[in-house]
């Protein structure tokens, strides 16, 4: 297998279109309820928003790009070389994954004192990488129009906490005020796709997960608010990821958060 160095520990619209069915998002107490159709109409997006006490927003994506270009497989790589380093006997599970996110909660269960280890790295380099990302324009608007209809939101993100506060001070008060439910290095699995940060985030706003949805950029966002009883709204403005996001369940799916930021 082809290794590379590890690096250090410094810096680094068309009419809608309907898909066919009801989707039945399972509630936190075990019934199922339907939600109505997925879709692609960014209306819809914003409809189901105007009805819901909670945003639950995911970082890495819709508020800014953490690791941009080929940086994320970087930091994936070398997270894999620290593992390797520390002893741990890598194997296709473990070299397929280009997540570091994904990548740590592999670890935990192959060896809990290296995903530690690793974890602490991988936190560095987020923490670096945050001094130069910024939030896309977009983030305030959308918070700003949420909080005037009395909407709350939280960030919720695999991402270290410390690294997402950096980069939501970067985009002024509004942002930098707004929770936020981060990676906890000694719970890896409470990660997304695992729905407990969700449910976290909506048991301290005091709303139920009825009354919540999920905004985000990926398959485990959608797999995370499904498990958690929430609907989720899907972010991308590539063909082939919309279609991946529907297909795990997004009720509605819109290109980025200029969409759904009125």
């Amino acid at each position: 297998m082809s290794r590379v160095q590890v690096p250090s520990l410094t810096p680094v619209v068309e009419r809608p279109r309907l898909l066919p069915g009801p989707f039945l998002v399972p509630r936190a107490r075990g019934a199922a309820r339907s939600i109505g159709r997925m879709t692609e109409d960014p209306g819809a997006a914003r409809a189901l928003l105007h009805t819901r006490r909670l945003v639950v927003l995911d970082f890495d994506g819709p508020v800014t790009r953490l690791l941009p270009g080929e940086e994320f497989l970087r930091v994936s790589a070398g997270a894999l070389d620290l593992a390797v380093a520390l002893g741990l006997a890598p194997d296709d599970e473990l070299t397929g994954q280009t997540d570091h996110v994904q990548l740590l909660r592999l670890l935990s269960r192959r060896d809990p004192a290296v995903a530690r280890e690793v974890e602490r790295w991988c936190t560095a380099q987020e923490v670096a990488a945050a001094r130069s990302a910024r939030p896309v324009e977009a983030a305030a608007s959308f918070v700003a129009r949420c909080r005037e209809r009395g909407t709350a939101v939280a960030v919720v993100t695999n991402n270290a906490p410390e690294a997402v506060r950096a980069v939501l001070a970067h985009g002024g008060p509004l942002l930098a005020a707004l929770a936020v439910h981060g990676r906890d290095p000694a719970a890896p699995e409470r990660l997304k796709p695992a729905p407990d940060m969700l449910l976290a985030a909506a048991r301290d706003a005091g709303v139920h997960p009825d009354e919540t949805v999920m905004v985000g950029d990926s398959t485990s966002d959608v797999e995370a608010a499904t498990a958690a009883g929430m609907p989720c709204i899907g972010l991308s403005d590539s063909t082939e990821r919309r279609a991946e996001l529907i297909a795990a369940g997004a009720v509605a799916v819109v290109a980025d958060l200029t969409g759904v930021a009125v």
